[in-house]
This record gives structure tokens, C-alpha cells and sequence, in this order.
């Protein structure tokens, strides 16, 4: 008797699948947003470049 399924067949149908989930998670308006790409001001895209210290903050030198 010949069996219904082939493991490697299943193996690659879940690769498949797992692949258009990513896509779609990373092409989804959810993903941009919380990535700081959606157009929305957030805390990494507010970020002082001059800064030394990685939060943001002012360097040491320059505080009086």
C-alpha cells in the first residue's frame, strides 16, 4: 500500500508557508510602524545624532 503523504512534500509545503508568512509580515504597515519606518516619530527616529551616549543623551563635556 502506497502512503498518502511524503514527508519531504510536507517539509517543503511548511517551508513555503512559512516564507509568504514572513513576506507578509515584513511588507505589513505593522511591521514599518513598530520598526520606526511608518512615518511616525518614535524614539529611535527622534534620536539626537550629535549624541555620544547611545539614549540620546547630551555628551558629558558639553554639560555646564
Amino acid at each position: 500500500m502506497e502512503r498518502a503523504y511524503s514527508p519531504a512534500r510536507i517539509i517543503v509545503m511548511l517551508g513555503i508557508i512559512l516564507v509568504l508568512i514572513m513576506v507578509d509580515h515584513l511588507n505589513s504597515p505593522t511591521f514599518a510602524f513598530n520598526s520606526g519606518q511608518g512615518n511616525v516619530e518614535t524614539a529611535l527616529s527622534q534620536r539626537d545624532e550629535t549624541a555620544c551616549a547611545p539614549c540620546g543623551a547630551p555628551c558629558p563635556s558639553t554639560r555646564d
